[in-house]
């Protein structure tokens, strides 16, 4: 008990500070990787640091200069794999630190798309057009894009009302729109594979709800059985939007101001 006490009357400033910053880093590693879909992996890491721990301390014990000196630095060999098999955890991390007001705010976008692409789905929904539109965020999408036809056009609900129609080849597919621009059609995404999901949920929604989990894309879906508009962002999905009330979502979302908007006086 002394000596505790005695080092921690020896504890300066520097030394809290030290605490709580590697406090800090491990509680943001940690809830990072908390809710991973890789429980697995997560258990082979820590699996692998408690027998580094322990080959360590046995080396250590026997006086094994080259183990002891290999495995001092061990932790390097460790946050690398930790970055590299949670990878999307962290860029999905990063990608909510954009999020926050200030940063938004120096990231406003001005485009006129998203009058267009709430007007293609309207009349989607009144027709029971089943329909898919993916919209690029700050992970790119071209994995996906690839998969699909390129486009490289305009968005405009006329083109969006040709693609997605029952006649057109690449109606089946998602869009992926990236600012102002059509990337591809015809896109396969992924499927979700959460147990959780309700069960009316068809393929459209489910691939719309994996996208959104592996990706920081928005992806509109329209129901080819209903006409139900959704939205799926972050792993969640949204019913019965209405017209105007996916316009303010895809806004927030997109960090987009409405054109007529006044730009601030130069200073």
């Amino acid at each position: 008990m002394q000596e505790i006490l005695s080092f921690i009357r020896s504890m300066q400033v520097q030394d809290v500070l030290d605490i709580l910053l590697v406090t800090g880093i491990l509680y943001f590693i940690l809830s990072v990787i908390r809710e991973s879909r890789s429980p697995t992996a997560m258990r082979g890491l820590l699996g692998m640091m408690l027998a580094a721990v322990a080959v360590y301390t046995l080396a250590r014990l026997l006086d094994l200069t080259t183990t002891t000196m290999l495995f001092e630095r061990f932790w390097l060999v460790l946050v690398l794999l930790v970055i590299i098999v949670f990878q999307n955890e962290f860029r999905k991390a990063l990608t909510d630190l954009g999020h926050i007001w200030v940063f938004r705010r120096l990231f406003m976008r001005n485009t006129a798309a998203v009058d267009e692409i709430v007007k293609a789905v309207r009349t989607f929904s009144r027709q029971k057009v089943g329909a898919l539109i993916c919209l690029e965020r700050r992970t790119p999408l071209k994995t996906y894009a690839d998969t699909g036809t390129a486009i490289d056009g305009l968005v405009s609900a006329e083109l969006l009302r040709t693609i997605f129609m029952t006649y057109s080849p690449l109606h089946d597919g998602a869009v992926i729109v990236r600012g102002d621009r059509i990337v591809a059609a015809g896109c396969i995404l992924p499927l979700s594979a959460n147990p959780a999901l309700a069960k009316e949920l068809g393929t459209r929604h489910r691939a719309a709800i994996g996208l959104s989990e592996e990706t920081d894309a928005a992806v509109v879906v329209v129901s080819e059985e209903t006409g139900i508009i959704s939205l799926a962002l972050r792993g969640k999905i949204e019913r019965n939007h209405t017209q105007e009330s996916l316009r303010e979502a895809i806004k927030d979302i997109l960090d987009v101001k409405d054109d007529d908007q006044e730009e601030p006086a130069a200073v």
